[in-house]
């Protein structure tokens, strides 16, 4: 339109109805028309978006880019994609995932988009668990963050009380419940739920998330999540710290239903090689060696250690040689030094 435009200003003959017509095209506003995307434009267009995000991290130009499409009806299916690609990736993308959905909320998405595509999620979890059997849980974690970034209201997860029949759904709100619960009742935050990838994360991080996985386990008792989460973690050589948390929140809980739990989840660690040999030995001989302070806030931490050192021998987790390794106050015993080797008298 605007060459015809000059066009017809150089061409157009002296008449009265050309000068009017002149007159209109030179006063109109040009634009382009961007059609609003299907289905399938919709995949084709966005998909490429997000998983290039996967790699730059750059929720600007995410946003940007977005903002040339015209979304339409499918702007609620954008949260959607993304968490269905998140849930084939790695840990660090999802993060990546959380930190873009409070990003383009408010700028390319409203919270009615946010709340309708993850119940859209809720919904296609029958088909999502074919190829992710841990999508509930995953999809879980998504909504707890989501309400704790508050893009999704609090009230959300209530909502669906009494209105859910798939068990996949159930599993999923019932995970973002426990995961808000213990954020709201130990102060934990869920600013970095899903954690950045490996030993990248400095140790105090590290520290809460392990601790976090821990309580969550202590609620749900499902230890093959907690094998999956600790996977997960991606800090093989910090799986002593786990070791340790998990024994000191035995001792401080001075309760038989956590030492219980909590001896079944290392049993089932240790046996399926989660956890090595040689991290495992850490995480004891660590506990041995903070007793002194641990006792001074746990008074009977001393025989809350030896008991529950006495049962993991007893299922396996350790051998003798680290079961007589554990310092016992107010008595003497015999420490092995060695296969065979002779024995040295060891007051503790």
């Amino acid at each position: 339109m605007p060459e015809l435009a000059e066009h017809l200003r150089i061409t157009r003959p002296k008449t009265p109805k050309m000068d009017v017509l002149w007159a209109v095209l030179e006063n109109c506003v040009y634009e382009t028309v961007v059609l609003p995307l299907d289905e399938d434009d919709f995949t084709r267009s966005v998909t490429p978006i997000v998983q290039e995000y996967f790699e730059h991290g750059d929720a600007n130009e995410v946003a940007e880019l977005l903002g040339e499409l015209n979304l339409g009806s499918m702007r609620s299916d954008v949260p959607l994609l993304a968490v269905s690609l998140a849930l084939e990736a790695k840990a660090s993308q999802r993060e990546l995932t959380s930190l873009l959905l409070s990003r383009l909320c408010g700028r390319v998405l409203s919270r009615s988009d946010i709340e309708a595509s993850f119940h859209k999620l809720l919904n296609e979890l029958p088909d999502l668990v074919l190829d992710t059997p841990t999508a509930p849980q995953l999809v879980g974690q998504f909504i707890a963050r989501a309400v704790a970034d508050q893009i999704l209201s609090e009230s959300y997860i209530d909502g669906y009380k009494g209105r859910v029949d798939c068990e996949h759904a159930r599993a999923a709100l019932d995970r973002a419940a426990v995961l808000l619960k213990m954020s709201k009742e130990a102060g934990l935050k869920m600013d970095n739920l899903w954690g950045s990838g490996g030993g990248q994360r400095p140790v105090n991080q590290l520290i809460k998330e392990v601790n976090l996985l821990l309580k969550e386990y202590v609620l749900s008792g499902d230890t093959a999540e907690a094998e999956r989460c600790l996977r997960e973690l991606e800090v093989p050589h910090f799986h002593h710290e786990f070791v340790y948390e998990a024994i000191v929140m035995v001792l401080e809980s001075k309760g038989d239903t956590t030492l219980q739990m909590i001896l079944k989840l290392l049993k089932s660690l240790f046996d399926s090689s989660v956890i090595t040999l040689d991290q495992m030995r850490r995480g004891y001989e660590r506990v041995y060696m903070d007793i002194a302070d641990i006792n001074i806030d746990v008074p009977c931490a001393y025989s809350l250690l030896e008991h529950f050192v006495d049962k993991s021998f007893s299922a396996g987790v350790i051998d003798k040689k680290l079961r007589d390794l554990c310092p016992c106050r107010g008595r003497k015993r015999f420490v092995s030094e060695g296969d065979g080797g002779p024995l040295k008298l060891e007051t503790y």
